[in-house]
């Protein structure tokens, strides 16, 4: 039997041998699909007389040796689990993939669709119809069979404040692997792998990408065994203990997201851009202002009111009060959870600058951090036993801040009864969500709960979106610690990094458009110097950057110069001229990570016009630099390439009129030349 999926540009075909296995034979290109082959494995002396190899729901003890889809035991007799030959299930959009264990009770259930055109997506559940309590051990939500042409692996490394790092390694044999086991992704790339074939670049090369659609602890993993043959793993990570299940329980594992290109890892961008488009939430990429590297903790009313002012003259929609508005808050080591707002500093609540905002036409945005409490506040005092860790005496901090338990029905009662009345005081448009420590211990009373607190999250975050739909929420996790598509199901946008530093935010931000496209992601232009890494940087380049994602700002206007102010202005300007087109675009890393100068475009998605941002981070080597070649344009178009300057006059400098495929084949000397510095390109079709 074959069952079989497809795009216009992808196909998957699933077939049932004659051993009962079920192989996925093709998962690549449809043009080529007539090369779907069943793999073959040679028997060796020392190996099992029928030769076996990766399949779908794999399990030990037919002499398989690699990864099973599950693991885990009955708790009393300690028959482990071991499915049976899966069942095929072809409908009209999807195949589906179930397999029992007649002795413990365990079904499987693993279904394949493509979500967004392009991107599969592979979504398993596991339920139990035994009459024993079954132990999970470990259960894989994707694990698929790797294609020969995968040489290398790419994640990403990185810290607070410094995302971003790719890691790109050779594989011939044995296991990498990318894990999280603090309670939320992290700062080094979260949930995503990639594998490619030597050779893959921005846009040549072939590439597989999965991301799994989890908030919690994870493991993305990739196996080659000694006969060349590999599995791709993609599971949510239980703790020892976390998961039992008894008769008529069940239990859905987070989506596996997974797309294939043919051309580099743009393609693979391309598919995941449109997928989180289609999964998240609606966003309006108004200029946002927000008031935490302007002022930190020194904030007040008379204070914000003329930051709100200030940043409306430069061309701000938003305001977005960050911390230090509630009561008691002078810094961070006192009154988290106490969400009512401190009157010495805001002695007529937040309406008066709620006003004051609106008066300059923004609306208004509020930072929160529901998730976290200090020990020092009236809710710590009032309820010690809803933290994590509980009743162990000596709490490990982070931030001086413990974790609420997310899983207790009171704790989330709770904290949706504060969000809640604060929306419904004050018309407050957005929602800057915060998480700045990790899960640590994920513990009550000893039992492992940290997949409780992630799926605690999600109910309280629907709940309020329930009741108050308007709102736009921004997932931030002491930066870039949460950004996946589990809670991108929730948020409009995601809080990129901490580190506002213009040159740092190259890396960190295409790092991070691997998966999330950049209107998704908060790009905001800091102060120099930088607070973090104490950088002089050029109010153009931090503008450009800027530029490329959801521009803000997050340095004190009463700070710049009138220079700076212009060029800042002039920037917000061209951004609002073009978000509407760049929103939902296609974007393409033309240069390759780490090179310099860095160049990125966008295209509009009726290809009429593009923007093209070149940035140069330190001095050419040499005087005479190459051309840039351009990609993803009509080759028989003819396009008018006019520089936008960020600063001095004109503000237009036409360049000339040249075909798509000059500018794809030949390219043009658009190297900006000089270290910090860079150049914005408006292309736009002649014909």
């Amino acid at each position: 039997m074959r069952a079989r999926l497809a795009t216009e540009k992808i196909s998957l075909i699933i077939e049932q041998g004659e051993d009962g296995c079920a192989y996925l034979v093709w998962f690549g290109p449809k043009t080529s699909e007539d090369m779907a082959l069943r793999p073959a494995f040679q028997r060796l002396p020392a190996s099992p007389d029928r030769p076996v190899g990766p399949v779908l729901l794999p399990e030990h003890g037919t002499g398989f040796h690699g990864i099973a889809q599950i693991e885990g035991f009955c708790g009393e007799t300690r028959k482990r689990v071991r499915l049976g030959r899966p069942e095929i299930i072809e409908q009209e959009d999807r195949i589906i993939l179930h397999a029992n264990d007649r002795v413990t009770g365990i079904g499987v259930s693993s279904e394949f669709r493509f979500d967004a055109k392009d991107t599969l997506v592979v979504s398993t559940r596991v339920s139990h119809e035994g009459h024993t309590s079954v132990h999970l051990q470990r259960m894989a939500s994707a694990l698929l069979p790797t294609p020969d042409w995968a040489s290398e692996v790419l994640t990403h490394a990185g810290a607070w404040s410094r995302e971003g790092h790719p890691a790109r390694r050779r594989w011939t044999t044995g296991r990498i692997e990318q894990a999280g086991r603090s309670g939320r992704p992290g700062f080094d790339g979260g949930p995503t792998l990639t594998m490619c074939e030597a050779g893959t670049g921005e846009d040549a090369g072939r590439a597989l990408t999965a991301h799994l659609a989890w908030s919690g602890p994870f493991r993305l993993a990739v196996e080659k065994a000694t006969d060349g043959s590999g599995q791709l793993l993609a599971e949510r990570l239980f703790a020892a203990g976390e998961c039992q299940l008894n008769n008529g329980d069940s239990i859905e594992l987070p989506e596996c997201l997974i797309a294939i290109s043919g051309h580099g890892l743009n393609g693979v961008s391309a598919a995941f851009h449109e997928a989180f488009r289609a999964r998240s939430r609606p966003i309006h990429r108004r200029v946002q202002f927000n008031t935490w590297e302007a002022r930190y903790f020194e904030i007040d009313e008379t204070r914000c009111i003329a930051l709100a002012r200030e940043a409306a003259a430069l061309g701000a929609e938003r305001f977005v009060l960050d911390d230090g508005w509630f009561m008691g808050r002078r810094d961070d080591t006192t009154s988290l959870g106490d969400w009512a707002v401190d009157t010495e500093r805001f002695p007529n609540g937040l309406q008066p600058l709620v006003d004051a905002v609106h008066a300059e036409e923004m609306d208004f945005g509020l930072w929160v951090e529901p998730e976290m409490v200090s020990p020092d506040s009236d809710l710590f005092r009032a309820h010690p036993d809803w933290v994590l860790g509980h009743p162990d005496r000596d709490l490990a901090t982070g931030r001086n801040q413990l974790v609420l338990d997310l899983a207790l029905p009171a704790v989330q009662d709770h904290l949706h009864g504060e969000i809640a009345s604060l929306l419904d005081t004050y018309p407050i448009a957005y929602l800057k969500w915060d998480c700045n420590r990790d899960l640590y211990p994920a513990t009550r009373y000893g039992v492992a709960r940290p997949g409780d607190q992630t799926e605690g999250l999600y109910t309280l975050l629907d709940r309020l979106l329930a009741a108050h739909p308007d709102v736009e929420i921004e997932s931030c996790a002491s930066g870039g610690g949460r950004i996946d598509a589990g809670i991108g199901r929730f948020v409009n946008r995601f809080w990129t990094s901490d580190a506002t530093d213009a040159i740092e935010r190259v890396r960190i931000q295409r790092a991070a458009s691997l998966v999330v496209p950049p209107e998704m992601l908060g790009t905001h232009v800091g102060p120099s110097p930088n607070p973090i890494t104490r950088r002089q940087i050029p109010m153009a380049f931090r503008v450009l950057t800027a530029m490329f994602g959801h521009f803000g700002i997050e340095a004190d206007p009463g700070n710049l110069s009138e220079a700076d102010r212009a060029i800042l202005a002039r920037g917000i300007n061209i951004y609002r001229s073009h978000r509407v087109w760049m929103t939902g675009g296609r974007w393409y890393r033309i240069s390759q990570a780490g090179a310099d100068p860095d160049v990125q475009m966008v295209t509009a998605g009726n290809g009429a016009q593009a923007l093209l941002r070149i940035l140069r981070t330190s001095a050419s080597s040499r005087p005479h630099a190459p051309h840039i070649r351009l990609v993803g344009l009509q080759p028989d178009a003819r396009y008018r390439l006019t520089e936008l300057a960020i600063e001095g006059e004109p503000e237009l400098w036409p360049l000339g009129e040249y075909t798509g495929a000059g500018l794809m084949s030949h390219g043009l000397a658009l190297d900006p030349g000089s270290a910090v510095s860079g150049r914005l390109i408006h292309l736009e079709r002649a014909d």
